[in-house]
């Protein structure tokens, strides 16, 4: 009875999720619609629009049946399909997201661990060295790493063992290491504040207070009582971390010129190297499945809380 309820439960979640990811992207399909010259001019005092409502609302429509009828991936691109450039830059993107999300989990991880077992001015220095990195814009951490990427590479100087990695470019999985790093590292400080509390609040409970004065060490209390916690922990806050990681994308692809999806979503909707239409058609594809893609890991990582979280807590 109790597994009925909850696949009903799960599958009216997943109906709700569905008819919000049909609404976003509708009006993702409608907005990229709009032709990419569309302006409001000023003169003598009277607005000028360069587009009629009804010339947008064409345009509107049109992008509409290119989408859904799937013509809009047969639109060539140089000598390449749109369908082809999404699959390649896909790739490159989902390289940089996973890899990037898995650094941050170990990170943030191992760092929470450790901030929860510095006490009084140390934890103090703990503290900041979390909330620092969440207080700093995206832009200037990545600006940051960067700037560091430029100097190692310039003077040949190895970076952890990877040997002289250029700072810019995807032609190898190398290329890919820096954006990783720039792009897992304001997620790791969250994710480290957050395990540390965690932690901070489990040391305060009379069972854990117990079994430290039978002389448990920290990584077995950790081990045995808090690890359940601390996965809870992690995965309430990994819709935000994720969020955290998709709106950094197109930054980091285009400073480091790693041609993933973010980079060409701001490359097809500013060059003047591919005609307007098919930029704009381009535009719209990429646009459109990174939302895709986005909610659609936003709607898995929530379901996985519904399934798991209780769980854990009936442990």
């Amino acid at each position: 009875m109790m597994k009925r309820k909850t696949l009903m439960a799960i599958g009216k979640r997943v109906l709700v999720n569905l008819l919000i990811l049909m609404a976003i992207l509708s009006l993702v399909i409608a907005v990229t619609g709009i032709p990419m010259d569309f302006g409001v001019s000023y003169y003598d005092g009277e607005s000028m629009i360069s587009l009629t409502v009804k010339d947008a609302l064409e345009s509107i429509k049109s992008n509409f049946k290119l989408i859904l009828s799937g013509d809009a991936f047969k639109v060539m691109i140089k000598s390449e399909t749109t369908l082809q450039v999404l699959i390649i830059a896909a790739k490159r993107s989902f390289i940089v997201l996973f890899f990037g999300t898995l650094l941050a989990l170990v990170i943030g991880v191992l760092k929470g661990i450790i901030d929860s077992r510095k006490k009084n001015k140390a934890g103090t220095l703990k503290l900041l060295q979390s909330l620092i990195p969440l207080s700093l814009p995206d832009i200037l951490v990545i600006t940051l790493i960067q700037l560091g990427a430029m100097y190692l590479f310039k003077n040949d100087i190895p970076f952890l063992g990877f040997g002289i990695i250029p700072f810019f470019g995807d032609d190898t999985l190398a290329h890919a290491i820096f954006p990783i790093l720039s792009i897992a590292i304001l997620p790791a400080a969250y994710l480290s504040r957050t395990v540390a509390n965690v932690i901070e609040e489990g040391l305060s409970k009379p069972y854990i207070l117990t079994a430290r004065g039978k002389g448990c060490s920290m990584f077995q209390i950790i081990k045995t009582h808090l690890s359940k916690q601390i996965a809870f922990g992690v995965l309430s806050v990994l819709p935000t971390v994720m969020g955290i990681m998709f709106s950094s994308l197109v930054i980091v692809e285009m400073f480091f010129q790693y041609r993933g999806i973010g980079y060409h979503l701001i490359y097809f909707y500013t060059t003047t190297l591919v005609p307007q239409y098919e930029a704009g058609v381009a535009f719209s594809v990429f646009i459109v499945s990174l939302a895709l893609v986005y909610y659609v890991i936003f709607m898995a990582l929530n379901m996985l809380k519904d399934v798991v979280m209780p769980r854990i807590k009936a442990d």
